[in-house]
């Protein structure tokens, strides 16, 4: 099967799914704290135990927006407490990131945004320990980017439509996703939140 072929069949499956609805993707945050903090929480955790670490950093830090604002907030406050999370590899990998953009000169949202839309600095955050192509592609629709990032929900959605696909085929499913997503007029980023809306809503709910 084809891409084009699968992302049709993707296209039509939707299509026949009567509690299938598109949502709009929510607004980049504005607040580079949060956002490399989602970015990097999220991964192989329920995002439901995201959301309230995200929602404290914007309430207890929210003038604190900028990459050199969140470093000098980390001079006192140590990483784990700043994101409210015990696990020590994830507090590394956010400030990993923090100052691997330091050094590339970005300090604001609109300033990483312009820099995940280039393919070149792409691999300079891959280079950061435990970030791989989901991470960066979810930071990628973080700042507002199109596009998707294939997860677990997405997988799952695919198999139901009739297209199998694992993890290691991420960049095939991705290719997929985003046809679908052209076929059906709707942004790419939608597409991709809208699937994940719906296998929460509809199918993990189920089973819960």
């Amino acid at each position: 099967m084809t891409t084009d072929e699968a992302a049709q069949r993707l296209v039509n499956y939707i299509k026949s799914l009567r509690g299938f609805v598109y949502h709009k993707v929510d607004p980049p945050y504005g607040h580079m704290g949060a956002t490399i903090a989602d970015s990097i929480l999220q991964a192989n955790n329920r995002y439901s135990s995201v959301t309230p670490r995200i929602q404290r950093i914007l309430a207890r830090w929210p003038r604190e927006n900028t990459v050199t604002a969140v470093l000098d907030v980390l001079k006192s406050v140590p990483a784990v407490q700043f994101l409210n999370w015990n696990g020590k590899d994830r507090a590394d990998r956010f400030c990993e990131v923090l100052l691997l953009l330091k050094r590339e000169g970005v300090d604001s949202e609109s300033e990483f945004r312009t820099w995940l839309g280039k393919e070149t600095n792409l691999s300079k955050l891959r280079s950061v320990h435990g970030i791989g192509p989901k991470t960066v592609d979810y930071f990628r629709l973080m700042v507002g980017l199109q596009g998707a990032a294939i997860d677990r929900r997405l997988l799952k959605f695919l198999g139901m439509a009739g297209i199998p696909l694992t993890q290691s085929d991420y960049s095939a499913a991705l290719a997929i996703i985003n046809r679908a997503a052209d076929l059906a007029s709707v942004p790419r980023a939608d597409f991709d939140h809208s699937i994940w809306r719906y296998i929460g809503d509809h199918v993990d709910s189920a089973c819960a």
